[in-house]
């Protein structure tokens, strides 16, 4: 595919799905990007090799930046304005789940604990979803 032809497309997903705009997918020179940072790197002609490759290859990433992207996921929901919502989890192989603030969940994440390996898998969920919309 093009670079104009992935900015048109990358376009149609943010108007589309315009809560997944911030949601980091996938990292580039080592810092992890979201669908509107790399609309804006493609349209700038920044780094557009590496751009491509990550929106080629995303939803395949090693578990390693699996968990950098969840960690990054859950700093940029910590960031955001207003009141923050409560994490709910259900623990791999139980029954009873978890209310979590952000900030607890995120240290789960960092310990990549039992509770944080549950919360990855949401993350993952969701960018495959999010890689099944941008038509990877």
């Amino acid at each position: 595919m093009s670079v104009e032809a992935k900015i048109r497309s990358l376009q149609r997903f943010l108007r589309a799905n315009p809560a997944l705009a911030d949601v980091p997918f996938a990292t580039i020179a080592g810092r992890p990007v979201t669908p509107r940072e790399a609309l804006r790197m493609l349209r700038a002609g920044v780094m557009v090799r590496e751009v491509m490759n990550a929106l080629a290859g995303a939803g395949l990433d090693p578990p390693q930046v699996d968990w950098e992207l969840a960690q990054a996921y859950y700093e940029s929901l910590l960031r955001k304005p207003g009141p923050k919502p409560k994490v709910y989890v259900i623990p791999q192989g139980e029954v009873v789940g978890v209310e979590l603030s952000l900030e607890e969940a995120l240290e789960h994440i960092k310990r990549r604990d039992r509770i944080g390996a549950s919360l990855l898998q949401s993350y993952l969920a969701l960018k495959r979803e999010m890689a099944r919309r941008m038509g990877r």
